[in-house]
């Protein structure tokens, strides 16, 4: 059996504590990677050899990260943007500088990869190395100018976090029921990242692979195929996944497999892979959000064209609204469908997964998302945490992250941790 999960502290008030007892019975948005999906990161540009003044610049904002005397560098206008800083991302000035420059990691070395100088301005950009690791974390931009002393001072600077790979390694079965113990949840739906993928053989290899990992734990996996929709192999694949994977479900991602559902080529497509689940009996789970735009026409059409092919079957949206970054014009049209009886949305499901950093800091977002969720209907909301290949969050972190950021109640929380999807019931 899972294990418990582990108290907030010892020291949270009861309400907390209370809350913090409020576990979901299944995770309904998960992934594993296998070895057909693992990709090495990118490779770092080759270093550039700088003038000797501005090398000497480099060392030195690397030497004095985490002190204010890094203030001495730049210019008395200096504008410094850091964006791995949520509350105060950029500051102009010398004295502001320096205080940014003082809460960061000490002892950081920046490597040029890029330089231009013209007269007495220049710009450099590079990597920023941690010192103890060696691993690569930050990107930088420098403005730089020269004073009428001579001497080259920072006038614009700009770090951006570069984020953890998640897909250099396989993530297995055994990683997932570890993940899942520590969060305390008995279950999890298992995406297979099959969608990934443009060529049918790499496909077939990473369903077949997700297939034989849930598998090995038939009474907490279970899973579901990856396709892009738009492929000539999809409809046949997913037939596959049924018949001779015994897959519970297919997962589609439009925005990564390039769908645009206001195109009348591609919406018959995915027309006739959402027609194929619904004849053998196979949940859907889909990424609806499209590239670029993604408003109230996408969800019209997802209501009018698809759901209308899958009537049988549950159709589960990932995300909430069906993206990453939150979009309350999709969000909204479902659940007026819902609320006006729409008999389209019968089998209309939605998962949590990323939601509140969907959000992206904005309470007024997190306000919005947790009154649609009511309107939706609590019945119809699934806890899922995409967690395994979420940049190394973990499942009882994102579950955690939910309950505090959500303005839901306790019971609210509760009825939602009970739910379980009916393709798993």
């Amino acid at each position: 059996m899972p294990a418990s999960p582990a108290s907030e502290t010892s020291a949270a008030s009861p309400p907390r504590a209370q809350r913090a007892r409020i576990v979901p019975l299944v995770d309904h948005h998960q992934h594993l990677v296998g070895p057909a999906s693992v990709t090495k990161r990118p490779a770092s540009l080759p270093a550039v050899a700088l003038p000797a003044a501005l090398d000497s610049l480099l060392r030195e904002r690397g030497r004095l990260s985490g002190s204010a005397d890094a203030g001495a560098l730049y210019t008395d206008d200096a504008q410094v943007v850091d964006l791995t800083e949520e509350t105060l991302p950029w500051v102009r000035g010398r004295e502001a500088a320096a205080a940014a420059v003082d809460g960061m990691q000490p002892g950081r070395r920046f490597v040029a990869n890029a330089v231009s100088v013209d007269g007495t301005v220049a710009h450099v950009a590079g990597e920023v190395l941690s010192v103890q690791s060696g691993r690569t974390n930050l990107a930088f931009s420098m403005g730089l100018r020269r004073d009428a002393g001579g001497r080259w001072r920072i006038a614009t600077e700009l770090l951006m976090r570069i984020p953890e790979w998640a897909f250099e390694r396989v993530i297995t079965a055994d990683n997932l029921i570890d993940n899942l113990d520590e969060a305390g949840i008995e279950r999890a739906v298992v995406l297979s990242v099959g969608y990934w993928h443009s060529d049918e053989a790499t496909t077939r290899a990473e369903n077949d692979w997700t297939a034989a990992q849930v598998g090995r734990y038939p009474d907490r996996l279970v899973g579901f195929c990856g396709v892009r929709p738009l492929l000539d192999f999809a409809v046949a694949e997913v037939r596959r996944c049924a018949r001779e994977l015994r897959m519970k479900g297919i997962k589609m991602h439009f925005r990564g497999s390039r769908v645009d559902v206001l195109n009348p080529e591609h919406l018959e497509k995915v027309r006739r892979v959402f027609q194929a689940a619904n004849e053998e009996g196979l949940a859907i789970v889909v990424h609806s959000e499209a590239r670029g735009e993604y408003a109230r026409a996408h969800a019209e059409a997802f209501l009018n064209h698809l759901l209308p092919a899958a009537p049988d079957v549950p159709v589960q949206i990932a995300h909430l609204w069906g993206g990453n970054q939150y979009r309350a014009e999709p969000l909204a049209v479902y659940a007026a469908a819902i609320a006006a009886g729409d008999p389209r949305t019968r089998n209309l499901y939605f998962d949590l997964a990323e939601s509140v950093p969907g959000a992206l800091g904005s309470e007024d977002a997190l306000r919005e998302i947790t009154e649609t969720i009511r309107k939706i209907g609590l019945d119809r909301v699934l806890y899922g945490s995409d967690a395994t290949t979420a940049g190394g969050a973990r499942i009882a972190q994102r579950w955690a992250e939910l309950r505090h950021r959500l303005g839901l109640t306790d019971a609210e929380l509760q009825d939602i941790a009970d739910n379980v999807a009916p393709y798993l019931r």
